[in-house]
């Protein structure tokens, strides 16, 4: 197992030096595709569906490219192992670029579903393989760097996202959208071609894949999509079968030959499955900022387009503490920013709830941007060195392409959850609390589940 140290900790220069630059250019792309394609769909899906008087699947386009999402992404470091880091990645924007023109062209939205089943599928790849490329493609002195870089494109896709999308819409040319993620994808795909020179690993034995734990996966995806689509009972029905299929997930994981998950993951004394946790719970919490614009309307009664910017404040958050993060050196201080992260979400989301029901006016927004920000903030800080955590806490080109495919699984994974019961949360009333309250106060309640996991971690590696 390796130990961070100071020395290890490169510049932004060096992330950018020499073959690293257009590398990094090309993981940083692949993941900007997949986010931006998520806020840029949802602002054009009220148009798209119109047009093709597809109402009733509305809600499916979203759910097909989660749930091929989260296969993909649990699938890309065997792909990394199997066709190396290059081949793997052609697969990926190939698979992208023929989802967006299969949209581009659908003349039906069964056709759309369809075409964003492919589309999750290359993006879920691109989404894991730029966390699984930082252990395989670069230096471990900018691996900090390398994650704060990839992860702020999840933050930009929130803030440029619904801006292009809504632009988009507004000129009521929606298939143009898709024809330019198309041509982006290619041309990202021929830079890959270009610019990754890593080469298959010789005789490296492509390890077995864990079908049980990965239709386990699969099955959970669907069932908490699903539970976004259903209404009362049976959407608590589906967020607890989504609960069980974990559960078994875990069980199954503890006894496979291959796991999904690095081998170490579930063993007694790891503490790789705690960084699971609190990397998935913080980085889920963000999820809230797609009903931020509905809270910001109905208590505040913001107009429609600063509410949806209202609603990006968590990842301008995420991505200004982020920039700051990545300058943390030493062992100490970034243990302190991993343990840390949790509280100050946590925080975020509770003081969220208590502006929601305490203040009106100018003073409801002054104290919503300040608790959204905190959200972010939170997330920024702990997630770039929760994820070199992963990768560090194992040796050995397979399980480190494992453990960093697992961070973008739990992250994707964890994203559904939160906002399936944050949708279950929305229409459960409770005397005197309003939605936003009950919405973030539940959420509050979630993250700090991880926490506990965040301590374990801090105390485990300063008595060693």
């Amino acid at each position: 197992m390796h130990t961070e140290t100071s020395e290890e900790h490169g510049t932004w220069a060096d992330l950018f030096r020499g073959g690293a630059g257009p590398i990094s250019l090309v993981l940083a792309g692949g993941v900007a595709l997949y986010a931006v394609t998520v806020y840029v769909t949802g602002a054009l899906l009220p148009a798209l569906s119109a047009e093709l008087h597809g109402v009733e699947l509305y809600a499916w386009v979203n759910t097909a490219y989660l749930t091929a999402s989260v296969l993909a992404s649990a699938l890309s470091g065997r792909a990394s192992t199997r066709l190396g880091t290059r081949g793997a990645y052609l697969i990926g924007f190939g698979l992208f670029a023929l989802g967006s023109l299969i949209i581009m062209l659908a003349p039906s939205m069964l056709v759309v579903v369809a075409g964003r089943l492919v589309q999750g599928l290359g993006g879920g790849f691109l989404a894991a393989l730029a966390y699984v490329s930082i252990s395989a493609l670069l230096p471990r002195r900018v691996w900090t760097r390398a994650t704060v870089l990839i992860t702020a494109m999840w933050a930009i896709g929130g803030i440029a996202g619904p801006a292009l999308g809504g632009a988009f819409a507004s000129a009521g040319v929606w298939r143009e959208a898709f024809l330019i993620l198309t041509i982006a994808s290619i041309l990202l795909g021929v830079m890959a071609l270009i610019v990754i020179r890593a080469p298959r690993p010789e005789g490296a034995g492509a390890p077995g894949l864990a079908v049980g734990s990965l239709v386990l996966v699969v099955i959970a995806a669907v069932l908490f999509s699903i539970a976004t689509v259903v209404t009362g009972g049976w959407q608590i029905f589906a967020v607890a079968l989504g609960v069980l299929a974990l559960v078994l997930f875990v069980v199954v994981e503890k006894r496979a030959g291959s796991p999904l998950l690095p081998a170490m993951t579930f063993r007694r004394g790891s503490n790789l499955k705690w960084v699971y946790l609190v990397a998935g719970m913080i980085g889920g919490s963000v999820m809230i900022e797609s009903f931020v614009p509905l809270f910001a309307q109905e208590i505040g009664n913001v107009p429609a387009l600063p509410a949806g910017y209202l609603g990006a404040v968590p990842s301008l958050g995420w991505t200004v503490a982020e920039i700051f993060s990545a300058m943390i050196v030493g062992t100490r201080a970034r243990l302190r920013a991993r343990t840390i992260a949790p509280f100050i979400t946590v925080a975020g989301l509770a003081g969220f709830a208590l502006v929601s029901g305490t203040l009106d006016g100018i003073g409801v927004l002054i104290g919503w941007i300040v608790t959204l920000s905190l959200i972010g903030i939170g997330v920024g800080i702990g997630f770039p060195h929760l994820s070199v955590a992963a990768m560090s806490s194992v040796e050995g080109e397979e399980e480190q392409a494992a453990a960093a495919s697992g961070v973008a699984t739990v992250q994707l994974l964890s994203n559904a959850i939160v906002t399936a019961l944050a949708g279950i949360l929305l229409g459960t009333s409770v005397a005197g609390l309003t939605s936003a309250q009950v919405v973030s106060g539940g959420l509050a309640i979630l993250v700090a589940v991880s926490i506990p996991a965040a301590l374990v971690v801090a105390r485990r590696l300063r008595t060693r």
